[in-house]
């Protein structure tokens, strides 16, 4: 009897123990936000996002973490020379995942506007002709998100980026693309990929000292709203463009 008492005492122990050590969604979270100091962290918080769903039927918890595995594939395939992912299925990944979110929540945006983000990259990977040719997939879905919310800084951050990346011949557009990169800035004051691109747009206007300011500005942040993405990317590429015109006038 002392025996059969032991064993279930110890087993309540260990229950409340694994229930302790529950991961969280904002465990996962603070893993992947910190991808910058160790890129395994992205590996790292896809199994943890899978483990915050495992046996859930909650639609708003399954829209959250899908997109958060969306983004997380993305990134992966950002940085597929220090993941040693393939990146094309790291972004084929992120589009399933995202596939799931708008299947949780059909009615909000997120899911939707990493669905697009995906095959953006996808076809930015595979070069200039598969990016137009994936052009009408990827409007098609951020357009969804923009009808959702037209106020959401990735959204109007992406339509900048877009706006800027097309050829004029096909609907690409420096005024529309400063147009939503400003008011990407509007929602977040603190979200440098949009700062960064604008960077670009200055550039390619020939408009130097803006470029200046603004990359200047990226680099010497203190406070991004995405301080990984800030760290390994928008600082570097800032860095380089910032060189590329330094003996512009």
């Amino acid at each position: 009897m002392l025996r059969l008492k032991t064993i279930v005492v110890l087993s309540i122990a260990l229950l409340f123990t694994v229930q302790a050590h529950a991961v969280t969604l904002p465990d996962a979270e603070s893993v992947f936000n910190n991808y910058d100091k160790d890129i395994t962290n992205l590996q790292k918080s896809l199994g943890m996002f899978q483990q915050v769903i495992t046996g859930t039927t909650d639609p708003d918890l399954l829209y959250q973490v899908y997109c958060d595995i969306s983004r997380t594939y993305l990134t992966m395939g950002d940085h597929w020379q220090l993941t040693k992912t393939d990146a094309v299925k790291d972004y084929e990944a992120g589009e399933a995942a995202a596939g799931k979110a708008i299947q949780a929540e059909p009615k909000k945006a997120m899911g939707y506007f990493w669905y697009a983000a995906n095959i953006g990259r996808i076809g930015q990977y595979k070069g200039v002709l598969n990016s137009l040719f994936m052009l009408p997939d990827f409007k098609k879905y951020l357009g969804k998100a923009y009808a959702i919310d037209k106020t959401d800084p990735n959204v109007n951050e992406a339509y900048g980026e877009m706006y800027y990346e097309l050829p004029w011949i096909v609907g690409g557009s420096d005024t529309k693309s400063l147009d939503f990169l400003n008011t990407s800035l509007k929602g977040d004051p603190n979200f440098t990929l949009p700062m960064v691109i604008m960077g670009k747009v200055y550039i390619r206007q020939d408009k130097y000292a803006d470029a200046r300011g603004i990359l200047e500005k990226v680099i010497n942040y203190t406070t991004p709203s995405f301080r990984a993405d800030w760290a390994m990317f928008d600082k570097p590429l800032a860095e380089k463009l910032l060189d590329s015109i330094k003996d512009k006038k």
